[in-house]
């Protein structure tokens, strides 16, 4: 198993939450998008066109078009988008968006879902990111659609819920902390440089979930960035020294830290670990 099909199975691995101090956290991960194709439709199902002229908004029998833009609304060329045929396995058309963020493939007879991502790398890591699609439903080949997608650093996949396009961080109790109410532990993430996408960013004040619940220990959905973190017990103002995980504590308990992207020592992408302990 190689390529998107391999994200598939990851993917749908991160709805088993893992709890605190779990080595082996899951993380939000790419969507599937890559498969060997095999049965009766090599011809169709396998096809990487990309020659006809763009059509964006408009829906014609037998081809499926739109356009992929950034959080602003500008065009994203380079992105791959994939038609997944529901019924084979292994069975897709890709095709890829020009320099308007465009793109039109023609469709063989079937039912098909249509997903997107781009690749980034970012200083120095390798991510692939999924991107938002305007509709979710399945269509038929023969009829054809429109699917536009966007690039978002944040929000909530809408075929899976539980699943979004931030990083995911995992906060892990240092075997020496006695520390054992994370959800009042504030962390304060401050951006160094830009985000992924380029833009500014901002400083973000966050906990994790309250016990019993998705997300304790977990902090979902932060921008993909680098970043300056810090943190304090609110109850007691005691300030909570960070690092990362198998990492070393630095004099002021900061950590300065990127997600990993699509290699990690753990079995997540576009994630983070922190393990924390009272100084």
């Amino acid at each position: 198993m190689t390529g998107w099909a391999m994200c598939r199975a990851l993917r749908f691995k991160k709805s088993n939450k893992l709890p605190m101090n779990n080595l082996l956290p899951i993380s939000r991960t790419t969507t599937a998008l890559s498969f060997i194709f095999a049965g009766l439709v090599v011809c169709a199902g396998c096809s990487k066109s990309g020659s006809d002229e763009p059509q964006a908004g408009k829906q014609t029998a037998g081809y499926l078009s739109g356009r992929v833009t950034d959080a602003q609304g500008k065009a994203l060329p380079g992105a791959t988008i994939l038609a997944d045929n529901l019924l084979f396995y292994n069975s897709y058309v890709e095709t890829s968006s020009d320099a308007n963020g465009n793109y039109r493939v023609k469709m063989p007879t079937g039912s098909y879902r249509a997903l997107a991502q781009i690749k980034r790398t970012y200083n120095g890591k390798k991510y692939t990111l999924d991107l938002k699609p305007d509709h979710t439903e399945a269509f038929a080949g023969d009829a054809g659609a429109v699917r536009n997608f966007q690039w978002q650093l944040t929000g909530e996949d809408p075929e899976q819920s539980g699943l979004f396009y931030g990083g995911d961080v995992t906060l892990d109790k240092d075997i020496m902390s006695e520390l054992y109410d994370v959800e009042n532990i504030e962390f304060t993430f401050t951006p160094v440089g830009p985000l992924i996408d380029g833009s500014a960013g901002q400083t973000l004040k966050l906990k994790s979930g309250e016990p019993r619940t998705e997300f304790y220990g977990r902090i979902p959905d932060v921008p993909i960035g680098r970043y300056k973190i810090t943190a304090v017990h609110k109850p007691t103002g005691t300030v909570v020294m960070v690092k990362n995980k198998n990492g070393t504590y630095s004099a002021d308990g900061s950590a300065t830290l990127d997600f990993y992207g699509e290699t990690s020592p753990w079995a997540c992408t576009n994630c983070m670990i922190l393990e924390y302990k009272e100084r």
